[in-house]
């Protein structure tokens, strides 16, 4: 990940930031990711992501076809449904947003509906519980001098479950095949368990 690459300038002239970036079917994928304990809040996050998204697709030519996605642990703006991606939605946000942030991301800049248009087509939303991560588990492209200890440790920030470690390894070994989770490389993927993260902060 390049933090650089991740970085714009709005409208405005302030800095903005996705969290994640990739690629998706040749075009770029660009990332917000916002952990939540109810969905008091995501919504508000949500309209700014959607002015973050159309700056960076109106301002950079390179990027006008590319994809924006928000991903949340909790749901959201229930009673929009799937309007929430929709042109309409997308335009009202960006004019009548009260979130300062994207207010300020913004600016006077002048709203394009054939642009929004073409936005919502790439705008996505993903709710994935803790429960359903917990099910699903997670996966992880190895990065040089990664250990199975580092890894366990990175996605559960920074807490290693209290489970005893031989256990997760041995569940490691059967999400991938039965393979020694004690000799990965980089550039490999896994695919491993995620315990979920109390709210006395222990995992």
């Amino acid at each position: 990940m390049n933090p650089e690459k991740l970085t714009f300038t709005s409208f405005s002239g302030a800095e903005y930031s996705f969290d994640l970036s990739g690629v998706l079917e040749g075009a770029e994928v660009f990332i917000e990711s916002k952990g939540h304990r109810d969905g008091s809040g995501i919504l508000d996050g949500y309209k700014e992501f959607l002015a973050k998204a159309y700056c960076t697709s109106v301002q950079i030519a390179r990027h006008r076809q590319d994809h924006f996605w928000f991903v949340t642990n909790v749901p959201f703006g229930s009673s929009l449904g799937g309007r929430l991606w929709s042109s309409e939605f997308i335009a009202d946000s960006l004019r009548n947003s009260k979130s300062p942030k994207a207010a300020t991301i913004i600016g006077a800049a002048p709203i394009d509906e054939d642009h929004v248009r073409s936005l919502s087509q790439r705008i996505a939303v993903g709710i994935f519980t803790d429960s359903f991560i917990k099910v699903m588990g997670i996966t992880y492209r190895v990065q040089p001098g990664d250990t199975l200890w580092s890894i366990t440790k990175l996605i559960h920030g920074g807490r290693v479950p209290t489970t005893r470690f031989e256990p997760i390894a041995v569940k490691v070994r059967l999400m991938n095949n039965g393979q020694d989770p004690n000799k990965i490389r980089s550039g490999q993927r896994l695919h491993l368990p995620w315990f979920g993260i109390r709210d006395d902060g222990k995992s």
